[in-house]
């Protein structure tokens, strides 16, 4: 059923951050994008065209992209445009990346699963100037990648990528996990 592009009940990002970084709210970009058959073009051809055309931020572009789909029925709250479905959350935390990096190596020391789910394997941690990554595969074949950022005032961005999830429900249900779970860094 397609959603009213007056509707932003279901989107994952407001209408305010839109117009801020945009110039229009969410329903005209619905607008323009079904008056350019978008419909029926593939994902990534939409978001070239928003920032090629419109001159949306690459970012922002596959943002719009991903809520147009959802309007049109293409795409659910979690689904990636190859159809796998993923769970996310972040956490900002007062220190440096590596603090940060600490910070979740203390909270999952101990663990050998997460709601249920086993821990197959050692989970990996690389880094790079700009970046510390913390990967981890589960019993249920979905994995976890944990990336770490740097945000100015002398603080980092923990953001929790959990991919590969069986269905909707089930990526709603780790949403809501990772969320609770975070809460204790800081």
């Amino acid at each position: 059923m397609r959603r009213q592009p007056e509707d932003d009940s279901m989107a994952e990002i407001s209408d305010k951050a839109v117009i801020a970084a945009t110039g229009k709210p969410l329903s005209e970009w619905i607008v323009v994008l079904d008056a350019l058959g978008a419909a029926q073009i593939p994902h990534k051809e939409i978001a070239t065209l928003l920032h090629r055309d419109h001159n949306v931020d690459g970012w922002w572009s596959q943002m719009l992209t991903v809520e147009y789909e959802r309007s049109i029925g293409r795409r659910e709250v979690g689904q990636r445009c190859d159809g796998a479905y993923s769970a996310s959350a972040s956490k900002t935390i007062a220190g440096t990346m590596d603090d940060a990096l600490a910070a979740w190596g203390q909270l999952v020391a101990q663990r050998t699963e997460f709601d249920g789910v086993e821990i197959t394997g050692e989970p990996r941690i690389s880094r790079t100037e700009k970046w510390r990554y913390w990967r981890a595969d589960l019993a249920d074949s979905s994995k976890l990648a944990i990336d770490i950022s740097s945000k100015p005032g002398g603080k980092a961005v923990l953001a929790i990528n959990h991919e590969k999830i069986a269905d909707a429900e089930a990526a709603a249900g780790w949403k809501t996990f990772w969320r609770e779970f975070v809460k204790p860094l800081g």
